[in-house]
C-alpha cells in the first residue's frame, strides 16, 4: 500500500544571466536544487508485499494511480463493461488454472519452482498452514473478508471473530513475526496470536532451516484433524538444496506443500483460485473475490488509457533499498499497467547523472527502505 507518499514540488525561478538563456532551478529557500530533486518527479512509497501476485496488487494499482494521475476518469464502469473491452480482458483476466479437481475431493496442483520447474502434485482440502511470504497470509486474509462482507484493512474486519478466528486457526506461523511488526502488516498483528505462532525465525525460502521447518509442521498437525500444508514462493526456490530444504520436511510428516511463481496480473487470479479451493473456500467467494479484482483493476486501466491517449510513455523509475532498480516481472507489469516506460527497471545501478540524462517522471520506493528521502533523492549529489 502507498503510505507517506510524497510529491516533490519545488519553485522553479528562472535567472537571467549577462545575455544568455540559461536558469537555475531553486528551491523556495532559494537553494539550488540537488539531486533527483531537479526532476519534479511524482513519488510513491509502497508496500513490498502487495506489488506481487496477492489480491492487494490491486491496491497498490489504485493508490499509485491516484499519486499519478489523481481521479479516476469514470466510476461507474461495469464488470461487463470490462468483459467487453477485449484487449483489457484477455491480456489481464484470462488466466490458465494452476488447479484442476480430481473428482475424489482432492486436487491436482501445478507446483512450480525455479528449481524444478512445474510438477503436478495431487493436495487435498487442507485446514491449516504454515505460511513463508505474506502473498498466501494476504490472500487468505482477503477471501475470509470476503466471505463474511467486512472490508479488508477495517477496524471491522479486526474485530470479526469469524475472520481473527479463522486467521488463528488456519495460520500456524511462517515467516518472522518480526517482519509483520516491521511493516505494520496490521490484518497479521491482529489476527494472530504471536503466542502460539511458530515463528522459522526467516523471511526466505532461501534460508529456510528444514529442521524448523519439519518442527512447525508437527506442531500444527497435532493442532488439528485436517490436513496442513506449506506455502511458500516458488520463483525463489532456486537449487536442488533449497527445494529438499523446503519438501523434505513435508514429505516426512506427512504434510502438503504447494510453491507458484507468478509473474502476470492475470496469474493473481490463478493463485486466489487455487490458494481458496485449496482451504476449502467455495466457488462463489472465491469468484466474488477474483470478479471485484478485475473491475477495480478496470477501472484504473480505462482512466489510464484516457489519460495517455496521444502521449509518448513517460518513463518511472523504481528502487529497493539496496539503491539499485528492481527488476521484477510485477514490477515491470504494474508501471506498463499504469502506462509508464518501464525500460529502467534493470536490476543495475543507477547513478545521479544517468537518471538526470534519463527523466524519469515517476520515482518508486519500498516502505522497508530505511534511507531517508534525501538519501533516495540524492540530495547531496
Amino acid at each position: 500500500m502507498v503510505d507517506n507518499k510524497f510529491i516533490a514540488v519545488i519553485a522553479v525561478v528562472i535567472l537571467a544571466v549577462a545575455a544568455v538563456g540559461t536558469y537555475a532551478i531553486t528551491n523556495s529557500g532559494g537553494n539550488e536544487k540537488k539531486g533527483l530533486y531537479r526532476l519534479d518527479p511524482v513519488v510513491s512509497i509502497v508496500d513490498m508485499g502487495k506489488c506481487s501476485a496477492t489480491p492487494a496488487v490491486v491496491v497498490t494499482i489504485e493508490d499509485m494511480y491516484r499519486d499519478y494521475y489523481g481521479d479516476l476518469v469514470k466510476d461507474d464502469l461495469t464488470l461487463a463493461d470490462a468483459k467487453a473491452d477485449t484487449k483489457f480482458w484477455d491480456e489481464y483476466c484470462k488466466w490458465t488454472p494452476i488447479i484442476e479437481p480430481k473428482g475424489d475431493g482432492a486436487f491436482t496442483v501445478q507446483v512450480s519452482t525455479t528449481a524444478n520447474g512445474t510438477k503436478p502434485t495431487i493436495i487435498p482440502v487442507c485446514d491449516t498452514a504454515i505460511i513463508m511470504g505474506t502473498m498466501y497470509s494476504e490472500t487468505l486474509y482477503y477471501l475470509i473478508c470476503t466471505e463474511y462482507g467486512v472490508r479488508m484493512y477495517s477496524d471491522e474486519s479486526y474485530a470479526d471473530r469469524n475472520v481473527s478466528d479463522y486467521m488463528k486457526r488456519t495460520i500456524a506461523g511462517g515467516m518472522q513475526y518480526s517482519y509483520f511488526e516491521g511493516d505494520n502488516i496490521d490484518y497479521m498483528l491482529k489476527t494472530i496470536d504471536r503466542s502460539a505462532y511458530y515463528d522459522l525465525g526467516v523471511n526466505s525460502v532461501q534460508s529456510l532451516d528444514p529442521e524448523k521447518l519439519t518442527s512447525a509442521l508437527k506442531k500444527a498437525k497435532t493442532g488439528t484433524t485436517g490436513n496442513v500444508i506449506y506455502f511458500a514462493s516458488g520463483t525463489r526456490i532456486a537449487t536442488s538444496e533449497q527445494y529438499n530444504s523446503n519438501t523434505n520436511p513435508c514429505v516426512v510428516t506427512h504434510t502438503y506443500y504447494a510453491f507458484f511463481s507468478p509473474s502476470e496480473i492475470k496469474e493473481v487470479f490463478a493463485s486466489v483460485e487455487c490458494i481458496g479451493l485449496l482451504m476449502g473456500f467455495s466457488e462463489e467467494t472465491i469468484n466474488e473475490l477474483i470478479e471485484d479484482i478485475q473491475l477495480r483493476l478496470y477501472k484504473v486501466y480505462y482512466s489510464v488509457q484516457e489519460k495517455t491517449a496521444g502521449k509518448a510513455k513517460e518513463k518511472a523509475y523504481w528502487e529497493g533499498s539496496s539503491g539499485k532498480a528492481i527488476s521484477s516481472a510485477m514490477g515491470k507489469v504494474i508501471l506498463n499497467f499504469l502506462g509508464f516506460d518501464a525500460s529502467l527497471l534493470d536490476g543495475a545501478e543507477h547513478d545521479i547523472e544517468s537518471l538526470l540524462v534519463d527523466r524519469p517522471a515517476y520515482l518508486v520506493y519500498y516502505t522497508n527502505d530505511n534511507r531517508t528521502h534525501d538519501e533516495k533523492m540524492r540530495a547531496n549529489n
